[in-house]
């Protein structure tokens, strides 16, 4: 990347912005295995829009530290595209790193709208009936709706730093998923670096998704949570997680009434979002 010494060494360059439950996770796992690239190693720094007053910017930029000398920085957080706090993470993202490029995934929205609900009862420890759910939580349905998402973004960035992914295309055809978003970060896109890419595993399951407990949530609200975590041996951290989660199984299919509802509602604006980005 020719300009990659001229990019701020203390900052992201790109960032994973969302949406939530929309493939993010795989693509932040692949491109942390590009040669010329630092993926900040523990996905969702929550900074722009929960951490940017708590924590301040020095720890910000105190996560990039261990980047090698050269490489294009940076991190994915997909509630930053979330309905309820884009406009702020926005701005915040834009006053800080102007010239940042952001990667936005999307999925079908009915199908995210479900996928959501079962992340939020994991984020809130509590089990809430879907429908109610979408009452208390209006950012689960709203986050669907990605073309006010990118609104509100180009009042903030120019088109040509917002790249726009569907997870059906990235399913189909990852390398050629991947060969663009290389060619829009401007990094290497060789056959040896999609490669490197490709051999991320498959998609995270819904059926894997699991409770904190009590001791485990107060654990990651600690300020040195993931840099600790980021020491811990994958054995350790996977019979912390079987000691300190529990499984959470609830119907997370929407009652026919209301995807009825909402498909009503999402068709039209679905079809023009991928008339416009596809």
């Amino acid at each position: 990347m020719d300009k990659k010494c001229d990019l701020p060494r203390d900052l992201p360059h790109a960032i994973v912005i969302g949406t939530p439950k929309s493939g993010t996770t795989t693509l932040c796992g692949a491109l942390m295995r590009h040669p010329d690239i630092y993926m900040y190693p523990k996905k969702e720094t929550h900074f722009f829009n929960d951490l940017f007053t708590k924590r301040g910017m020095e720890w910000y930029k105190s996560l990039f530290d261990p980047a090698p000398d050269g490489a294009l920085l940076m991190e994915g957080t997909p509630d930053y595209a979330m309905s309820h706090c884009v406009e702020r993470t926005a701005e915040r993202i834009a006053d800080t790193i102007p010239d940042a490029k952001l990667i936005m995934m999307v999925r079908n929205p009915i199908e995210r709208i479900e996928s959501h609900y079962v992340q939020m009862l994991s984020n809130a420890r509590e089990v809430v009936p879907i429908d109610e759910a979408l009452d208390k939580w209006p950012e689960i349905v709203g986050t669907s709706d990605y073309g006010a998402t990118v609104e509100t973004l180009r009042q903030h960035f120019p088109d040509d730093q917002i790249l726009v992914l569907f997870l059906d295309d990235y399913k189909a055809d990852k390398d050629a998923v991947h060969a663009q978003v290389l060619e829009f970060l401007d990094v290497d896109a060789s056959e040896t670096a999609l490669a490197a890419l490709s051999e991320q595993q498959a998609l995270h399951k819904r059926e894997n998704q699991g409770m904190d407990g009590a001791l485990l949530a107060r654990l990651r609200r600690w300020k040195y949570y993931d840099r600790l975590n980021m020491m811990m041996p994958k054995g350790v951290i996977a019979m912390g997680k079987k000691l300190l989660r529990k499984p959470l199984k609830v119907p997370s299919e929407l009652p026919p009434k209301t995807r009825a509802r909402l498909e009503a509602d999402f068709a039209p604006k679905w079809a023009e979002f991928q008339s416009e980005f596809r």
